[in-house]
Parts: C-alpha cells; sequence; structure tokens
C-alpha cells in the first residue's frame, strides 16, 4: 500500500494532520505514517492527544532536544531524508508552520516527493514571525494547496500560484475540534475549579520576548486587575510557564493562576469563558466555531475569516479599545451568534483525502 507522510511538532500541526490519519487509516488507499517531532516536555500532552484520537500506536516521534531553530531544522531535515528514502511516500504533508513541516518539506521537495500545503495561503504579512516564513517556504514548494478559508485562495492567485492546484477543502484543526469537543464537555474541568459557563474570563499568555515585551507585560498586568476586580479570571500555564506566570502576574489582587491543563481540559475551560484575552493566535479558529468572543492582543492574524465574521477583534496594545469591548461583553447584552468560515464544519479531511486517494 502506498504511504503518505503527516508531519507535525507543535500541537497545532498535530491537529490538523490526526483527522487525516484517521480518514486514511479508514478508507484504506494509504497508509498514513503519522511522524510527530516531540521535546520531552511535551511527552505527555502528545500521549493524551493521541489516545483521544485513538492513535497512541500509530505516530512515529522524533526526539528534538533544545538548539536554535536552524540547528533543530537541519537535524529534522537529515531524519526525513533517511525516514523518506526508507518508505518512498506518495505524498508528505506538513501539517503547521513548524520547524518539523519546514525541514519535511524542504526533503520532500529535494527528492521530487509531492508535498501538500494542508493550510496553505494563509499570510499575516508579518516577516518578523518566523511562521510567516515557513508558510511562504511550505507553499512555494507544494505541489498541491488546500487552503482552509478564502484568503488563502485570493493570496495564492495573488501569488501566482496556478488556479488548479488551489483547492478550498476547509480547516482540518476544526475536524479535531468536533472530535475532542463531546471528550471536552464531559471534564469535570470546571467543577474543579468551582466554576460556573460565562461567569469568568480566560487569559492566555505567550509572552514571546519581542522589543515591546515590558511595555506588554505592564499593559497586561492593567487589564488582568481590571477584569479581576469585577471577574472571575483564570490564567492558566502554558505556553507560558506557571511559575513565570507567578512572578509576573501574583500580585494581581483576585487572579487565579492555575496549573496548565490538559488540552481537553482547556477546551472546556475556552467553551465555558465569557471571552478570551490573548496575545497569541493559537486559538483564534477554535474560539470562533465556539462563538466565543476572543480580543486578541496582535496588530495582525493569518486567519482574517475569524475578524470578518466578529468573534475574534485584534485589539493591539489599545487599553482603551480592550476594556470597552471587555465591559460590554461582561455587561450580559445578548451577542448575536457568528457565522462559522465555509468548511469549518468537521468534514475538510474527508475532502482533502478524497482528492489525494483520486491521485491529487
Amino acid at each position: 500500500m502506498k504511504k503518505i507522510v503527516l508531519i507535525a511538532q507543535e500541537r497545532s500541526a498535530f491537529l490538523h494532520v490526526a483527522p487525516l490519519a484517521t480518514v486514511f487509516r479508514k478508507n484504506g488507499v494509504f497508509e498514513p505514517v503519522l511522524v510527530r517531532a516531540l521535546g520531552s516536555a511535551d511527552r505527555a500532552e502528545h500521549d493524551a492527544l493521541a489516545a483521544a484520537f485513538g492513535l497512541s500506536e500509530s505516530v512515529r516521534t522524533i526526539p528534538v532536544a533544545p538548539a536554535s531553530p536552524v540547528a533543530e531544522t537541519a537535524s529534522l531535515m537529515l531524519e526525513f531524508e533517511r525516514m523518506f528514502s526508507e518508505i518512498e511516500p506518495a505524498f508528505v504533508v506538513p501539517g503547521g508552520h513548524d520547524n518539523a513541516s519546514l525541514a519535511g518539506a524542504l526533503v520532500a521537495a529535494k527528492m521530487a516527493i509531492p508535498v501538500v500545503s494542508l493550510d496553505a495561503g494563509l499570510r499575516s504579512y508579518d516577516r518578523s514571525e518566523p511562521a510567516e516564513i515557513t508558510r511562504l517556504v511550505i507553499d512555494s514548494v507544494a505541489a498541491i494547496h488546500f487552503v482552509s478559508e478564502h484568503s488563502g485562495v485570493y493570496n495564492l492567485m495573488n501569488e501566482g500560484f496556478a488556479d488548479e492546484h488551489i483547492l478550498f477543502a476547509g480547516n482540518t484543526a476544526i475536524d479535531s475540534l468536533v472530535t475532542l469537543m463531546s471528550q471536552a464537555d464531559a471534564s469535570g474541568v470546571l467543577g474543579a475549579h468551582s466554576l460556573e459557563p460565562k461567569t469568568f474570563v480566560i487569559a492566555l499568555l505567550d509572552l514571546s520576548p519581542s522589543p515591546e515585551s515590558a511595555e506588554h507585560r505592564a499593559l497586561i498586568g492593567k487589564l488582568l486587575e481590571s477584569f479581576a476586580a469585577t471577574s472571575t479570571v483564570i490564567l492558566p500555564g502554558g505556553a507560558a510557564p506557571e511559575a513565570e506566570l507567578r512572578e509576573a502576574f501574583g500580585e494581581v489582587p483576585g487572579l487565579r493562576i492555575i496549573a496548565a491543563p490538559g488540552y481537553i481540559d482547556l477546551l472546556q475551560l475556552l467553551k465555558a469563558s465569557a471571552f478570551v484575552l490573548t496575545d497569541s493566535a493559537e486559538f483564534e479558529a477554535e474560539l470562533t466555531v465556539m462563538n466565543v468572543p476572543c480580543l486578541t492582543m496582535r496588530q495582525s492574524t493569518a486567519r482574517p475569516s475569524t475578524i470578518e465574521v466578529g468573534t475574534n477583534v485584534l485589539v493591539g496594545l489599545d487599553e482603551q479599545q480592550i476594556l470597552e469591548r471587555a465591559s460590554v461583553i461582561l455587561s450580559g447584552k445578548k451577542v448575536e451568534k457568528a457565522l462559522i468560515p465555509e468548511k469549518w464544519d468537521g468534514a475538510a479531511a474527508t475532502r482533502v483525502a478524497e482528492v489525494l486517494e483520486r491521485g491529487g
């Protein structure tokens, strides 16, 4: 049976390719080889997610030691060269915009193996973001571009890609959300933290270093203090470790800093929150489908559909705008349910598989 390699490193990439692995296994046309580059700190979460998808025995892992992005990418390229030579895949599918996805795409292109860009055409137009460079490179070497929203089609066409190689399939990460939400709904995390739905705010902080880091942290501290004065504010560990959050914001009165929840528990917390304040782009799509307002402290997004439907608002570092929008949400005023972007319906992986199983 022909093999198809699905690559992930970051959690978001795994959530894009896990539904494909499930569909390919069911259909029996391709044997999916799901590969995840994994640091030791991510092992426990990976094991839980793989089990949730029924993929515990189906993932090849590549251990990743701390290194510079260039060194890590180079090491992964050598691993993928050996792997692709051994299994001779029909297609290689990078799942995200991380170092493993970049390495796999470059090696496949060098070895004349067709690369499938799964979330193609997304552009933030901020080239200071490593993910933006990776998106551009993967799209440039891909033979087939599956786009997840209309902006991807427009961007690729403007960049000169042929129409026949651009296919609108939808967002496979939403397939993962659909799969995991029933488990999340059964989570006991709300009871464990004595929370009632829609009575609390979630702050998801990345705190990645930047020239504006000091200003950014100061603003977040003021915002958390303001929100905590009238609402329960939950600040989970995660991208920023719990200890780092306690050091930065532990003096904020009324703020509840909690240990990093498992991904399924985190989904339940997000779904039940009144709104989410974040400086990361990680959950824009999921919050849109959950119809949870998201105030994103960034200047740009690669997913403009989340802005267009109204659930996600780019607020940058505008303190006044953030406080005003939060006040409207917390006032209890009924908010009309937002639309869900086209084909974010839980069936994107099936559409992708149908095309690839016909030979691309």
